[in-house]
């Protein structure tokens, strides 16, 4: 082969190389197209996700201001059909159920409360105080013991508690 045909033949090569840099390129670019738009959809949902969850939040505190559980249950059912998980939301409709008088329908909302936030103990802790309402202690030291699992700083507390008159560290 005569040094033409080597100049040649790199220069095929550098050609076939050119084209596959310029193409990669533009697949790339595309890519990079197609993350920008992901990325915006997701910041924007996001946003929308915080408003969503501010809403529940001040329609929860707006709800410690309110005496009336008659009042306030609305209030409380309306902020957890905006934000299931909003923080104190079923504990405080729970409570409200209880003023009321309906202790099983407060045990079901701290039941979800707990579903919600499985790590937070102040579910365990309503649940228990409903259960002892409803007269069942057993499943209320079931639920303090899952308190201690989740945080065991929760022992502590219920020694402190009020709601909590008829258990002690013995019963855990």
């Amino acid at each position: 082969m005569q040094t033409s045909d080597w100049l040649s033949l790199v220069n095929i090569l550098v050609a076939f190389l050119g084209v596959f840099i310029v193409g990669f390129t533009l697949f790339e670019f595309g890519r990079l197209r197609k993350l920008r738009r992901d990325m915006g959809n997701f910041e924007a949902r996001m946003r929308e996700e915080l408003h969503q969850s501010l809403r529940a939040s001040h329609r929860v505190i707006a709800s410690y201001a309110i005496k009336d559980p008659e009042q306030r249950i609305p209030l409380l059912q309306s902020a957890l059909e905006i934000d299931p998980t909003v923080f104190n939301g079923f504990n405080s409709l729970g409570y409200a159920f209880m003023e009321r008088g309906e202790l099983q329908r407060a045990a079901d909302a701290f039941k979800d409360a707990i579903n919600q936030h499985p790590k937070d103990k102040a579910g365990y802790f309503d649940l228990a105080a409903a259960y002892l309402k409803l007269g069942d202690k057993g499943l209320a030291v079931k639920q303090l013991r899952a308190a201690v699992k989740v945080d065991a700083s929760a022992r502590g507390d219920i020694r402190n508690n009020p709601l909590l008159p008829d258990i002690s560290a013995d019963d855990l």
